[in-house]
């Protein structure tokens, strides 16, 4: 039986917060693309274009929310200022924009203020799941099960309502996610000696966590063409929304049973060899989807899922709480974020609305190839001394 304290402790509010987060991502990944083209009439290049700018844009806007959110006497009020601020510029997203500018310039607010709360929420998952009532793992593949929900679930609302289903479950979502964001414990900020810009500058100086974030940053971004023109692809080869929704929750399925495990994984692998791992699942995947396949062959193509993500994202989780001081704990993770899920990330999404125009599926194979140079970057962790902290 769960106890009463073990649901009002730190690491339960903050899995509802990643719950309220991963059941709102699980429907704009898969099914905003698709909203661009049908509802705004947007070719493939514009829908990267829509998509990379907020991500691009993490370089700068992350790192500035991040030290804000690092100088917060509560740093829960950072969270409740960015969900709030997401909603509201995803109601105008929806209800204003109507054309390639104005969906560019709304859409950046909007998704820059949703992708902030991942960071900040990681890290304090992180924090508050160090107390062990319960584990990161556990906290982090419960909202992976969210995200399989609202895959299941949208494609099935979609199917039966239309498109308009994305506008509805997003806001609410977003809603969901300020709501936890109000309800979080007191995360008081850590008391520093020192400036906050020297966490940041010593973090910049760490030829591992350089390493670190170039080397994830490469095998993540990969998943680029798949995030964007999924779902596009798949609809052009007569897939249902039922089937793609299905598609999508089977390989973050896989993840949650991962993440489950993670005790028994972590004894057997270092954070190290995840990301190695996870490059080779990535470049295995990302070559069999260039060949455009149907059928079976989809379903194992996306328990690689579980490699090429998960693996990959929980050493990179690893390296960076082990390395980094708890002073810029937030500015550690959203470096990680505004590097790897913003500069490669955005760049790999607009790349990808011109490979998806080009070559249709084939633009897969470029991503293989970006996740193999990370694999080949990851390597050099292996002859890297660690650091179990950066010092201010």
């Amino acid at each position: 039986m769960i106890s009463k304290a073990l649901l009002d402790s730190p690491a339960a509010r903050v899995t509802l917060a990643l719950s309220a987060l991963h059941g709102t991502t699980g429907v704009t990944l898969v099914f905003l693309p698709r909203w661009l083209e049908i509802e705004r009439g947007l070719d493939g290049a514009a829908i990267g274009a829509v998509l990379s700018l907020s991500q691009l844009a993490r370089i700068v806007v992350g790192p500035a929310i991040a030290y804000w959110a690092d100088g917060a006497a509560d740093r829960r009020m950072p969270l409740r200022a960015v969900a709030l601020g997401s909603f509201i510029a995803f109601v105008a997203f929806f209800t204003l924009a109507d054309e390639f500018w104005s969906l560019m310039a709304i859409g950046f607010i909007a998704l820059s203020l949703m992708q902030a709360f991942v960071p900040l929420s990681e890290a304090l998952a992180l924090r508050a799941t160090a107390e062990g009532k319960i584990s990161y793992g556990v906290a982090r593949g419960i909202g992976s099960a969210c995200f399989i929900v609202a895959n299941v679930a949208g494609g099935i609302l979609i199917s039966r309502f239309g498109l308009g289903a994305v506008v509805a479950w997003v806001l609410c979502g977003l809603a969901a996610m300020f709501i936890s964001a109000i309800v979080l414990k007191p995360d008081p900020a850590p008391v520093t000696h020192g400036p906050r810009r020297s966490g940041f500058t010593a973090l910049l100086r760490t030829r591992r966590f350089l390493i670190l974030i170039i080397a994830s940053g490469l095998i993540q971004s990969a998943h680029a063409f798949y995030y964007g023109f999924s779902t596009i692809v798949w609809r052009g080869q007569g897939i249902s929304s039922e089937m793609i929704g299905a598609l999508w929750a089977v390989g973050v399925l896989l993840e949650v049973v991962f993440l489950w495990c993670l005790v028994w994984i972590e004894r057997r692998f270092s954070p190290e060899m995840l990301l190695i791992i996870g490059a080779a699942g990535s470049v295995l995947r990302w070559l069999c989807m260039g060949f455009a396949p149907v059928g079976f062959v989809l379903w194992p193509l996306q328990v690689l899922h579980t490699l090429s993500f998960a693996a990959t994202h929980v050493g990179a989780m690893r390296l960076i709480y082990r390395e980094a001081p708890q002073s810029a704990a937030a500015m550690a993770q959203t470096l990680y974020s505004a590097i790897s899920s913003g500069l490669f990330m955005g760049a790999a999404t607009l790349m990808s609305g011109w490979l998806y125009d080009a070559g249709g599926a084939r633009g897969y194979w470029a991503m293989a190839a970006m996740a193999a140079v990370g694999g080949a970057v990851a390597l050099m962790l292996l002859t890297q001394r660690p650091r179990s902290e950066i010092h201010s």
